[in-house]
């Protein structure tokens, strides 16, 4: 069994997006998987769910709830709330992997530095801590926010998100980024979660 925890301290970072994404693509491999979504006052994922019902996904009001779930699932995908918390650093501890996506701005980029640093000082493993650089604008914005992160000696994966009115809509239908109808964008989409899998 794995867990991959989707962390931010903030919100509208592509958090929920990546997780559920990563729950279909799991989803179709016939991996048995559940989208744990422990933001109970937002419920973003579950409602996300509750659109076409095909991805097993419940809401937690602590990450507590989670653990005795895990020996029924194959993959379980936390998507954590946008905010620090000691739930955090108790999902990282027992999480295989942990994603922090980002934006490109200093603005984004040090305060999820900051975040990381929090984990890897309470004890949580460098090698578990992955970023993903997600709603770039431009091809030089990404490489100059990869070459931050870089510096920082952090994991990151060499694949970025564009900002895309079109994954919006698609997930309003209740789909995952990775099912958007445009071949050039699902490539990417795709290729990226396939990344996040072959990290692990």
């Amino acid at each position: 069994m794995t867990i991959i925890a989707f962390i931010s301290q903030k919100g509208g970072v592509g958090k929920s997006t990546l997780a559920q994404a990563l729950a279909v693509e799991a989803h179709k491999k016939k991996v048995k998987v559940l989208l744990a979504d422990c933001d109970s006052q937002q419920t973003t994922s579950y409602e996300w769910s509750k659109i076409t019902g095909k991805i097993p996904c419940q809401v937690f009001n602590s990450v507590k709830e989670v653990w005795p779930l895990a020996k029924q699932y194959q993959l379980i995908i936390i998507d954590a709330p946008a905010r620090t918390s000691q739930g955090t650093l108790e999902i990282a501890k027992q999480a295989n992997l942990i994603i922090q996506p980002t934006g490109a701005s200093r603005a984004d980029l040090a305060p999820a530095v900051k975040e990381f640093n929090a984990l890897v000082k309470a004890g949580v493993s460098k090698k578990k801590l992955l970023f993903v650089l997600n709603r770039i604008g431009s091809k030089a914005e990404g490489e100059i926010a990869q070459g931050y992160l870089k510096d920082t000696g952090y994991f990151y994966l060499p694949i970025s998100l564009p900002e895309k009115v079109s994954f919006r809509s698609v997930q309003n239908e209740g789909k995952a980024i990775t099912e958007i109808p445009y071949k050039t964008l699902r490539k990417q989409t795709k290729k990226l979660v396939e990344g996040i899998l072959d990290y692990i």
